[in-house]
């Protein structure tokens, strides 16, 4: 269970990923969309959170040792280059290296 700083955490780092030029939206995998629609009732899911789209993780002493986020790109932009500003954006916001985030295009529409 992910306590309510991580879930503040990856809020915030959702927040600063859908203010990159480019990106269309997350993108959790169908995996963790069937898992939480099985778990959850619709009422007590937050409109607008990030689901497993932003995946943290901590070392021990709490800082944040390693971000992966699952990103659908808009058309006509380039891929690679929406990455890298989805990395630094959620680098910022997560106050982590860039070499601690990890971006996956899941898609482009």
């Amino acid at each position: 269970m992910k306590s309510e700083a991580a879930e503040d955490l990856a809020q915030k780092v959702a927040e600063a990923v859908l203010a990159v030029p480019g990106v269309a939206c997350l993108r959790p995998g169908l995996r963790s969309l069937v898992h939480r629609a099985a778990t959850r009732a619709p009422a007590a899911r937050a409109p607008g959170t990030p689901g497993s789209a932003v995946r943290i993780t901590f070392d021990s002493r709490g800082s944040v040792a390693g971000l992966q986020i699952d990103v659908v790109v808009r058309a006509g932009q380039q891929a690679a280059r929406t990455a890298r500003a989805v990395r630094a954006a959620a680098a910022e916001a997560a106050a982590a290296t860039p070499g601690a985030v990890r971006v996956t295009v899941t898609g482009i529409v």
